[in-house]
């Protein structure tokens, strides 16, 4: 063979290797079949009611799915029941607000984030707050935040809803105008969103990451919406 053209060969074959490939061939499956999600109760992220998931992540499944043309069979659970399954395969998914920081790292993948949310201390003249030391700060009940408040020295206060509060609180920035706070102040926390799925499946994971990173500008907008 000339050397020229086996060069070229030689070159087509390891770029092809280099192409994200699926262990488990899962976006192949999925595609116009069905996509099997975990969903852990998580609002605004993922609510599971009454034996209806809604939430912002669902919404973005179902778009996802449709770009696919595949259905969507949702699996409601715990995070440890979910990722276990996720880890043996019974799952292409998992959602519920998820963290890259999770515990779970080293058993499943997590997707690049594709929203970092962030928890403001914010106050009601929208003056930025330089020390916390001994202020009382409301917080949702089940906030996690309620912990970083103490780290600096806070008493957080927690409440069944923000609405109405006049002091100081700490809220995701996105919620913050809907309770007429400026989306200014201390920031306390960030947490980057991600979504769960199988290690290997790199071809599912490349899709999913780009496709998410198309929607990025639009989550704000979608977290406002389901917010109650």
């Amino acid at each position: 063979m000339n050397p020229s053209i086996a060069a070229v060969v030689l070159f087509l074959a390891c770029g092809s290797c280099s192409l994200p490939r699926d262990a488990d061939h899962t976006l192949q499956r999925i595609q116009e079949g069905t996509l099997r999600v975990g969903v852990i109760h998580h609002p605004p992220w993922v609510v599971t009611t009454r034996g209806e998931v809604e939430g912002v992540e669902v919404q973005l499944v179902r778009a996802a799915a449709a770009d696919l043309k595949a259905k969507v069979a949702w699996i409601p659970g715990s995070e440890s029941e979910l990722l276990s399954s996720l880890h043996e395969r019974e799952l292409d998914l998992v959602i519920g607000g998820l963290s890259r920081t999770s515990p779970w790292k080293h058993q499943v993948a997590f997707s690049r984030a594709y929203y970092v949310d962030s928890t403001i201390v914010s106050s009601p003249t929208g003056a930025r707050e330089s020390s916390l030391k001994n202020d009382s700060v409301s917080v949702e009940v089940g906030d996690p935040a309620a912990a970083d408040l103490r780290k600096k020295g806070a008493i957080p206060v927690s409440v069944a809803k923000l609405a109405g509060t006049r002091g100081l609180l700490a809220a995701p920035a996105w919620q913050l105008g809907l309770l007429g706070r400026a989306p200014s102040g201390l920031v306390l926390r960030t947490d980057e969103r991600s979504m769960a799925l199988s290690p290997g499946e790199n071809a599912w994971l490349s899709w999913l990451e780009r496709w998410l990173y198309g929607r990025q500008r639009s989550i704000p907008a979608m977290l406002r919406s389901v917010s109650p």
